[in-house]
């Protein structure tokens, strides 16, 4: 029996990955404020650090999704993902020939993600996804209280080690397989045991992410001179831990949408991972990235914002139009799959 998506979540991924695009059109493609953009600018410096207090909790939250309801892999399943990775590895390749007119250099280690800049995030997930049937028989065999020490010990390690002190290489500020795996169990805790943190009203699950929000804008503008924005700011700082844990639980308590709106929203969130693959592909990101820093510099605060955000729009909805095809070419592949796995 095909399973039910529960549209509420549906949503939130959508969101997670929305927030992603604001994090790459804000610090990704633009520099963090100094002094001197702060004194020339303080009003736009300060939105920035706004937009980033909302968004920088997006990539957190996405992980947390697949720890929520537990990544089963499956042969099918993991083919379907390879595939969509091939698919818009080629179609922004493609892209990429017809503005430039050559094949740029390294494109097959790119599209086949062997390039060591090529899609970092997709390649610790797809490690999350290799590892998931380990951390699955701890969530289904450890007590909770043995879930709970290993828990405190791991994320206790990682912000010491990770992001107070930075004192490894490879826990990379949370661009890691450690790190997706402490996101997921922490999920999965959340989901299970549902401890006394996850208990509050909806209301108070947003309020709390909201005060993350003012707490990272007012503190890394106000405290600039600390360079916090370079500490305050990884995906293994505990507040943005905590605003993610906290905004994954506010939509978990929504209702999920019935009807057409819910159809639509699962519709949309099927092909939420398509975003990330056309906006930040090796060969498009630098485009992405390239309209947003020419409108920020050229145009008023207000035409940079509505050119920024019609941008964002336009690649969202459009990578998953574009996934709708990929799907479509998919279907008759996983139908000659499933036949050789259960002939």
């Amino acid at each position: 029996m095909k399973k039910t998506r529960d549209s509420n979540m549906e949503l939130l991924r959508l969101v997670a990955m929305l927030l992603i695009m604001v994090v790459h059109a804000n610090f990704r493609a633009l520099p963090k404020p100094d002094d001197l953009a702060i004194a020339a600018n303080p009003s736009s410096a300060f939105l920035q650090f706004l937009a980033e207090g909302f968004s920088i909790v997006g990539v957190n939250v996405f992980v947390m999704l697949s720890g929520w309801y537990g990544i089963r892999p499956r042969l099918v399943r993991f083919s379907e993902l390879i595939f969509q990775i091939l698919f818009f590895g080629v179609l922004c390749l493609g892209v990429e020939c017809v503005v430039t007119g050559k094949m740029p250099s390294k494109a097959l280690l790119t599209v086949l993600m062997l390039d060591t800049n090529a899609y970092w995030f997709v390649k610790v997930y797809i490690a999350l996804y290799l590892f998931a049937p380990v951390l699955n028989l701890f969530v289904e065999h450890a007590t909770r209280r043995q879930f709970e020490q290993v828990l405190l010990a791991v994320f206790a390690f990682m912000f010491l080690f990770g992001w107070l002190f930075k004192a490894t290489t490879w826990l990379g500020e949370g661009y890691s397989l450690p790190w997706f795996m402490s996101l997921y169990l922490l999920a999965r805790y959340m989901r299970v045991h549902r401890p006394w943190f996850t208990q509050f009203s909806r209301g108070t699950d947003l309020a709390v992410y909201l005060g993350v929000v003012a707490f990272l804008t007012v503190a890394v503008f106000i405290l600039r001179h600390y360079n916090l924005g370079g500490i305050l700011y990884f995906y293994c700082c505990p507040v943005v831990v905590l605003g993610a844990m906290y905004l994954l639980l506010f939509f978990s308590k929504l209702p999920s949408f019935g009807g057409a709106a819910g159809s639509l929203v699962n519709w949309l969130g099927i092909s939420a991972l398509s975003i990330y693959l056309t906006h930040s592909s090796n060969f498009l990101a630098k485009y992405y990235d390239g309209f947003i820093r020419q409108w920020f510099y050229g145009e008023s605060r207000p035409t940079f914002i509505l050119y920024a955000v019609l941008l964002i729009v336009a690649v969202f909805f459009g990578s998953i139009l574009l996934d709708k095809v990929r799907l479509a070419l998919w279907h008759p592949i996983q139908r000659i799959i499933e036949k050789k796995l259960y002939e």
